[in-house]
């Protein structure tokens, strides 16, 4: 899922939701509190979006579960998404 990127990935987070890590799949993009987070958090959500999931990927079945916490593609300007996108439809499972 995370083919064409390198180490980082910058998101667009618009809530405190996170998913804990996933044991029986991978996690693709995580929050660590040991990282530093650039940019702006509201004091009450800042120790909330720490040591979790926002992207993973769970085999069910034939198929995949695709967990995205925040829309990746938000409002079609976040171009940092777009290729996530693209890889959960057609590579995940492949």
């Amino acid at each position: 899922m995370a083919f064409g990127y390198g180490n980082e990935y910058f998101t667009l987070k618009q809530s405190d939701n996170v998913y804990e890590f996933m044991k029986d799949g991978w996690n693709v993009g995580v929050l660590k509190k040991d990282k530093q987070i650039a940019g702006f958090v509201g004091s009450k959500v800042k120790d909330k979006i720490k040591d979790g999931t926002v992207m993973a990927v769970q085999q069910m079945g034939s198929g995949s579960i695709i967990y995205f916490a925040d829309n990746p593609i938000f409002r079609s300007f976040w171009e940092n998404g777009k290729l996530f996108l693209s890889n959960a439809v057609f590579l995940v499972g492949n």
